[in-house]
């Protein structure tokens, strides 16, 4: 099938890979109109993030969150981040990104919480479990230094008490251990930048219908 590519003008400078829920970014991808979980995609270009329909640097910026542990070949992905986005960010889970989350809906009483969480580990949606080595690995194969400008844990968290019941009687050494305070504070990704690079000696990458579901190749801009 022949590849399509879009066109995107030059004021549309930012880029928002595995969009879902998320309305930041000119363009916004995703592969479907519909989440992993059910929840309404607000993309405006239907495509593939293994295959990003796009010239090489088009965009200044880009970024994209909790996306790289769903998906088949998140190496590939990062690849189509760094040959169409001059900087980029990239988040993940510091952990298997549902077990903390399910405990912290049922302790908030959040119930979508803990149902969204619940349904990402019933349905195995996380595939991978990646870390900060692993996206530098993923990219030092490109180019002869680092790429990484930045890699920490994010300042976003999940604020949940300390259930008080828990820090009386015989077996509270452990949970005192556990939650030191009676507000909790769940800091629940990493964040790594992508510095700007050059593109001109970049081979471009094969677009092949292999491995590719749900009809991924059809691309929509909307």
């Amino acid at each position: 099938m022949a590849h399509h590519e879009v066109l995107v003008q030059h004021s549309l400078t930012t880029l928002n890979v595995g969009c879902g829920q998320d309305d930041w970014g000119e363009v916004r991808v995703d592969v479907d109109y519909e989440t992993q979980t059910h929840v309404e995609s607000k993309l405006n270009v239907r495509a593939d993030a293994h295959h990003l329909p796009f010239r090489d640097s088009a965009f200044s910026f880009g970024r994209c969150w909790h996306v790289l542990e769903h998906l088949d070949n998140p190496t590939q992905v990062l690849f189509e981040l760094w040959r169409t986005c001059e900087k980029f960010d990239v988040r993940f889970p510091v952990d298997d990104g549902y077990y903390m989350q399910m405990i912290i809906g049922i302790l908030n009483l959040d119930f979508q919480m803990f149902r969204r969480a619940f349904s990402t580990m019933r349905g195995h949606f996380h595939i991978w479990r990646i870390g900060p080595a692993f996206v530098e690995r993923s990219l030092r194969g490109q180019t002869e230094y680092s790429l990484i400008s930045s890699s920490t844990i994010s300042d976003r968290f999940i604020s949940y008490p300390a259930p008080r019941i828990l820090l009386s009687g015989r077996k509270s050494r452990l949970f005192r251990r556990l939650f030191k305070t009676p507000i909790r504070k769940y800091f629940y990704e990493w964040k790594v930048e992508v510095q700007a690079r050059q593109n001109q000696d970049i081979e471009r990458a094969p677009y092949s219908s292999r491995g590719l579901k749900r009809g991924c190749l059809e691309i929509e801009v909307l």
